[in-house]
């Protein structure tokens, strides 16, 4: 698109749109759900504020109660790309920019006033394990 400024690299896109189509296309759509959420280490409380949905809801989506609606899948596929694009900058050493990632958000369909928490959350998980993985190797 002429004149459309994009902020997300397309393996953002790419990875987005894997993870709706797993979601999508998987017979226990609420299970890899859940799965993807624990990924994230969000409990249902975060995603669900995130979402701006009960915690009931996301609890019967994930136990198969409830089907997930496309726009669902899109925001969740968004905010788990969202995370693993935030954990990937700091792996690399790279500056955590709230700007730059509330762009790439509003492209990959997360609400844009969550992308500080979600950048917070992705951050602190990403330092929990790189603590955890040194702890291992110090053994």
């Amino acid at each position: 698109m002429e004149g459309f400024l994009m902020y997300a690299p397309e393996w953002m896109f790419d990875k987005a749109r894997a993870i709706a189509g797993d979601i999508v296309n998987s017979q226990d759509r609420g299970m890899l759900i859940q799965m993807y959420r624990g990924k994230m280490d969000l409990t249902q409380e975060e995603l669900s504020r995130i979402m701006r949905l009960r915690r009931e809801t996301i609890s019967r989506i994930e136990h198969g109660k409830v089907t997930p609606t496309l726009p669902f899948i899109h925001t969740f596929s968004g905010i788990a790309t969202l995370m693993e694009a935030v954990k990937s900058y700091r792996s690399m050493n790279r500056a955590v920019e709230y700007l730059y990632f509330i762009r790439i958000g509003a492209e990959l369909g997360v609400p844009r006033d969550n992308v500080a928490y979600i950048v917070d959350a992705a951050i602190m998980n990403y330092e929990k394990k790189r603590k955890k993985a040194i702890r291992y190797l110090e053994r």
